[in-house]
């Protein structure tokens, strides 16, 4: 057996995620930090779409590594070093958000561009079984296709910066979306030796990472206005909004995907979809913490537009992805997503007329909802099951 080939992950390596991994992992709490910052400080759609655009970079250098690690062995020395190397110019990138469309835009880009095609180069040389190298080989090769313009987007300056960093993006995007495709050329992912449970559970303690970066920006926001006594209620329904958000997730969706996942061969699409849906996620946690803060900035003030957006867009993306995700991969339709979709534009309408902590209990409120009649289905199949 070659050197190369003992970097694959083998069924005596073990399941289980490495402390190494969720160290690694910290490093985006502090991306997600920067991401709600950079929205918290300029609110508006520029400031928006120049979010998105970053929180797509910083998730495809995070979604890219997970990936590896978990189809090689991390207990293996090179690998442990390819996650602290990306772990150390990913966190020089992170640090350049806030000033990625201003004067360190280079900073970001060089960072990105130095993990996504160092690490796709360097797994090209660790022996991968022929169906995943040839994947590989497609993945470097949209990347490549990306490069020019995020490179584009540094020399042509800040002016035309979001039109080529989105570009770039959306190509990056696409090419996860379609599992990296050539003309000709596809992967069969019944023949990719992925470990379906480990990789979901990455993607789950990834998202339990952000969520609690939403609690913590709400703390902060608490922490910094307690002489106002609204603040006691604002910074309750936006724990509440956060615990359903949780069990929405982790306690519904989480084990219903596992189940399902026992019972398939090609682990590999349900990977795909569920890596795409997660940014729709991640978009939705950082509304919702942008939301809360400018909630319990002034609660007792009327909501303008952007408050309103945050404060009921992010439920929003929240549901709508998770439907979507949920129709995709387990081939039912979730009744209770669509009512809580309907029950947050309804509120937000009426939320222009209330004062922002009565917006942020409209905004709330769909999502315990949600979360109760999950329970409540859960149970009466549990009760049906048992029959």
């Amino acid at each position: 057996m070659s050197r190369a080939t003992s970097l694959m992950r083998s069924a005596a390596s073990g399941g289980r995620v490495t402390r190494l991994e969720l160290f690694f992992d910290l490093v985006f709490v502090f991306a997600l930090s920067q991401l709600s910052h950079h929205l918290l400080e300029q609110p508006s759609w520029g400031a928006a779409g120049e979010t998105f655009v970053l929180l797509l970079g910083v998730y495809k250098v995070w979604v890219y590594t997970t990936w590896a690690a978990t189809l090689l062995d991390t207990s293996r020395f090179e690998v442990q070093w390819m996650l602290l190397v990306v772990m150390l110019i990913t966190l020089f990138m992170n640090a350049s958000i806030g000033s990625a469309f201003g004067a360190f835009g280079w900073l970001f880009a060089a960072s990105y561009l130095l993990v996504q095609l160092g690490r796709g180069a360097w797994l090209l040389t660790v022996g991968l079984d022929r169906t995943t190298h040839n994947h590989f080989v497609r993945t470097l090769i949209w990347q490549c296709m990306s490069a020019p313009f995020w490179i584009a987007g540094v020399f042509f300056g800040p002016g035309s910066r979001l039109m080529f960093w989105g570009v770039a993006a959306a190509i990056d995007l696409g090419g996860h979306m379609l599992a990296h495709r050539l003309p000709g050329q596809k992967t069969e992912g019944s023949r990719v030796p992925l470990p379906g449970e480990r990789i979901f559970e990455r993607f789950g303690l990834f998202y339990l990472i952000a969520l609690g970066e939403t609690i913590l920006s709400t703390g902060l926001a608490i922490a910094g206005n307690l002489e106002d006594p609204l603040i006691f209620v604002t910074g309750t329904v936006s724990l509440a909004g956060s615990v359903a958000i949780w069990w929405c997730y982790f306690y519904s969706l989480e084990q219903e995907i596992l189940k399902k996942l026992a019972s398939v061969d090609d682990q590999f699409r349900p990977g795909i979809l569920a890596g795409n849906t997660l940014v729709v996620l991640l978009a939705g946690l950082i509304l919702v913490a942008v939301g809360d803060q400018l909630a319990i900035s002034d609660p007792a003030a009327r909501p303008d537009v952007a408050t309103v957006l945050f404060l009921f867009g992010g439920p929003a993306l929240f549901l709508a992805g998770r439907g979507f995700f949920i129709r995709r991969v387990l081939g039912h339709r979730q009744p209770s997503d669509l009512a809580g979709i309907g029950a947050l534009a309804v509120l937000a309408n009426l939320s222009f007329l209330l004062p922002a902590f009565v917006a942020a209990m409209g905004a709330a409120l769909p999502l315990i909802g949600v979360a109760v009649a999950d329970a409540v289905n859960r149970r009466r199949r549990t009760q049906q099951g048992a029959r």
